[in-house]
């Protein structure tokens, strides 16, 4: 089993990974992971990066794709913000609303399924008064990063 297991890092250390695409089948148990976040500063919103390996260079679980998971507390509002990569959002627990772009405000709730195209304005509020409102997140981030960083070179 040890030779599947998956590891985590930080949200910060993930953007700053963005490397080479590792390979291979992993597992991440719910346990671990809720250990591992147990461990991270206290803030509103906790992002968890799952990695392939114990290296940073493992956050991209695909060629050009990254999946986290993210909490946002009881009653906490992520602001409406845009950027290059787009989203697949799926409720995992608690319920929330989501603002998209000039689109009316969603009520979303667990099994909703989420996609924020790139360059889309979108949000959170958390409604509950209890319970985090957790989502599984999959991005083209890094696809994103490499073509930036392309541009540049």
């Amino acid at each position: 089993m040890s030779d599947v297991q998956g590891a985590f890092f930080s949200y910060k250390e993930f953007r700053q990974s963005l490397h080479q695409p590792p390979v291979g089948a992993r597992v991440w148990k719910a346990g671990e992971l809720s250990d591992f976040r147990q461990r991270l500063e206290t803030s509103e919103v906790d992002i968890v990066a799952l990695a392939h390996e114990k290296s940073i260079e493992g956050c991209k679980l695909t060629p050009g794709m990254a999946v986290s998971m993210q909490w946002l507390k009881p009653g906490t509002v992520l602001n409406g913000h845009v950027h290059a990569w787009w989203h697949l959002f799926i409720i995992q627990s608690g319920s929330g609303i989501l603002n998209l772009g000039d689109a009316n405000d969603v009520s979303v709730s667990v099994g909703d399924v989420l996609l924020v195209p790139a360059w889309t304005r979108h949000g959170f509020v958390n409604t509950s008064a209890t319970e985090p409102l957790a989502m599984l997140n999959m991005s083209n981030m890094p696809q994103m990063e490499l073509l930036r960083g392309s541009a540049m070179a």
